[in-house]
C-alpha cells in the first residue's frame, strides 16, 4: 500500500483532466483587446476533448497532453453593434511551440459591419492565447508532480512492503480488480495538509463467514498472524481504538464497529503527509447457503499517485496473507 517505487524508477501516471480545464479556464477566459472603438473578449471554454496525464519515470516528471479546445468570443463594432462566435483550437499538445498553435475563428452573423470583431479577434486575441496556452505544461507538473514521486531521501522499499514475506510479483488474482474515480479532489483544512486525493473500490470473495473475517480485523492474534508480527500499538477494537501495524508503517483508527458485518477506519500510511487519514469502510457480506462472504471495500482519500500500489499492496499483504494464513480462499 505505499508508492511502491524505489527511486522513482516505474512509470506512475496521473490522469489531470479535470484540473487543467479549471486552470485553461482561468488563463483564458477574459481575455481582451480593444482597438480603434472596436473591442472583443474571451467568454468561456465551451468545450475540452482529449487527455491530460502526468507522468513519472526513472526519477523525471513529464507531462503528456492533447486536446482540443472550443473557446467563445464576444465584442462589439465601433457603432456599439453586439457580435459573437467561436475560437477553435484543434490541437494544444505538450510539444506544440508557441508559433504552432492553429486558430479556427468563426463568428454568428456574416453581416460586414461585424467583421471587425472577429479581425481583432485574430490580431490581438490571439496572440495572448498562444503566451497563455504555453502555461499549462508547467503548471500541470508545479501542481500534481509531487503527487507521482516521492520526496529525495524518502525509500519506501524499506516498509512494511518487504520482499522478505511476500513476493510482490504474487499480487492475488482472486480478487476482482478495483476501481479508481476519475476526479481529483483535495484534503485538508487550514491547519492540516492539502493533498490531492482519490477513491478506491474493491470486491474479494472469501469461504468463511462475516464474523471470522470481522474477527480477522480486530483480534490482535489473528492481526499478528497475517501481518507476521504483532501490532505495534493496539488499544482495543473499540470506537476510537488505535493500533499501528507492519511496524509502524501502518496506523488507524476504529471509527464503526458492527460486528460482524462493517468496520470504518482512519487509516494512513507513514510516509504520507503528517495529519492526513483515508477512511477505510468494510462491509461483510455473507452468503448463508454456502457460507462465502464478499469483502467489499470502500477507501476515500488515497493520495493520487498511490492508486496502483495500493491495490497491489491491499492484494498481497491484506487479502492473500488472510488466505493463506487462515484457509480462507483459494489463492492463484
Amino acid at each position: 500500500m505505499v508508492l511502491h517505487n524505489p527511486n522513482n524508477w516505474h512509470w506512475v501516471n496521473k490522469d489531470v483532466s479535470p484540473w487543467a480545464k479549471e486552470f485553461l479556464e482561468k488563463e483564458l477566459t477574459d481575455l481582451s483587446a480593444e482597438d480603434g472603438g472596436v473591442s472583443a473578449k474571451v467568454d468561456k471554454v465551451v468545450s475540452m476533448d482529449g487527455d491530460v496525464d502526468v507522468s513519472q519515470r526513472k526519477g523525471k516528471v513529464i507531462t503528456l497532453f492533447d486536446v482540443k479546445l472550443k473557446l467563445e468570443y464576444s465584442g462589439k463594432n465601433k457603432d456599439g453593434e453586439e457580435a459573437s462566435g467561436t475560437i477553435t483550437i484543434p490541437e494544444v499538445a505538450h510539444d506544440t511551440e508557441e508559433d504552432e498553435y492553429v486558430f479556427d475563428i468563426d463568428i454568428y452573423s456574416d453581416a460586414s459591419s461585424k467583421q471587425p470583431v472577429k479581425d481583432l479577434v485574430r490580431a490581438k486575441i490571439v496572440p495572448q492565447l498562444r503566451e497563455h496556452l504555453q502555461k499549462l505544461g508547467p503548471a500541470l507538473i508545479a501542481e500534481h508532480g509531487r503527487d507521482i514521486q516521492h520526496a529525495p531521501g524518502d525509500d519506501p522499499s524499506t516498509g512494511w512492503a518487504s520482499p522478505k514475506v511476500y513476493s510482490s510479483s504474487s499480487v492475488n488474482k482472486t480478487a476482482s480488480e478495483p476501481k479508481s474515480t476519475s476526479t481529483t479532489t483535495t484534503q485538508g483544512g487550514s491547519s492540516g495538509p492539502h493533498v490531492n486525493v482519490t477513491t478506491l473500490e474493491e470486491s474479494t470473495e472469501f469461504r468463511t463467514t462475516a464474523a471470522e473475517l470481522y474477527k480477522t480485523f480486530t483480534d490482535p492474534a489473528r492481526m499478528a498472524a497475517f501481518t507476521r508480527s504483532p501490532p505495534s500499538v493496539f488499544t482495543g477494537a473499540v470506537l476510537g481504538g488505535r493500533y499501528e501495524l507492519f511496524g509502524g508503517n501502518v496506523s488507524g483508527e476504529y471509527t464503526v464497529l458492527e460486528e460482524p458485518t462493517h468496520i470504518v477506519q482512519k487509516w494512513r500510511l507513514a510516509q504520507w503527509p503528517q495529519g492526513h487519514y483515508s477512511t477505510l469502510s468494510i462491509h461483510f457480506d455473507q452468503n448463508d447457503v454456502d457460507s462465502v462472504t464478499v469483502m467489499r471495500v470502500e477507501w476515500k482519500g488515497v493520495p493520487i499517485g498511490q492508486e496502483e500500489p495500493t491495490k497491489r499492496n491491499w492484494g498481497e499483504y491484506y487479502v492473500r496473507s488472510i488466505k493463506t494464513t487462515f484457509g480462507f480462499g483459494t489463492v492463484l
